[in-house]
């Protein structure tokens, strides 16, 4: 089912940017530099030791017709001083807005992973494309990407490693309940011969002020082919429940 979302979604992203209407008026972006910081930490002492942290990191650099986004994840997990989970995931994009309401633009995106204990030494990917704004109201945004790139993947263990002419699929939605409650999903999804991949987050956050929230998601991601993880085969799906703290700047 998975391996025939792409073309049902992209069909979607398409029609619903060229028939669907923008519901109001473009705001103008607060111009420079903004971001968002998001982490989770838990450390437990006495029978078990452990460590659990996984934090997130937004950084944007808005211009007229221009805006450079950069992503970085860090996913670290501890055990009695036995590390059992280490990613490192890196995104950045470059978009150029074609029109004042800045709902349609040209976007350039590279990304690069690293999961040593899903047996993931390197997936490297670089993508070209196309953004549409396809809904906005007061209270909610719906924007699509979709773009063709070419990826890398290098295992650890594995002696699979290959290289793939991909699709990019993303998805954003934001939906502020009132001044307090928002939720929030996205979805990233590749696609090629070799391999293709989903990632969801799907998150429910309460504002504290107008700098500090906090965030209860859930991660979702599927890999039809995965390494080998150090007790045999590294599973195809992964999920994780996070609650977080998210400071503004």
């Amino acid at each position: 089912m998975i391996k025939f979302m792409p073309k049902t979604l992209l069909t979607g992203v398409i029609s619903l940017g060229l028939a669907a209407p923008i519901a109001s008026h473009a705001q103008t972006p607060s111009l420079g530099w903004n971001g968002m910081g998001e982490a989770g930490f838990n450390s437990r002492t006495g029978n078990t030791v452990s460590e659990n942290l996984n934090a997130r990191l937004r950084v944007s650099y808005i211009q007229e017709v221009t805006e450079y986004k950069s992503l970085l994840e860090v996913q670290y997990r501890s055990e009695d001083n036995t590390t059992n989970s280490e990613r490192y995931v890196i995104d950045l994009q470059a978009d150029r807005y074609f029109n004042a309401a800045r709902d349609f633009y040209a976007f350039v995106n590279t990304r690069g992973e690293r999961d040593k204990f899903a047996d993931l030494d390197s997936d490297l990917s670089f993508a070209v494309g196309l953004g549409r704004l396809l809904y906005r109201t007061d209270a909610s945004l719906l924007k699509g990407e979709a773009g063709i790139g070419y990826q890398t993947v290098k295992f650890i263990e594995k002696d699979d490693n290959f290289d793939q002419v991909n699709g990019r699929l993303k998805l954003d939605f934001d939906h502020k309940f009132n001044e307090t409650y928002s939720f929030v999903q996205d979805l990233l999804y590749f696609v090629g011969p070799e391999q293709y991949k989903l990632e969801t987050n799907t998150g429910f956050r309460a504002a504290l002020n107008s700098k500090f929230s906090v965030s209860a998601s859930y991660k979702y991601r599927y890999n039809s082919n995965p390494g080998d993880a150090k007790n045999g085969d590294a599973k195809k799906t992964d999920g994780e429940t996070n609650l977080s703290l998210i400071y503004r700047f």
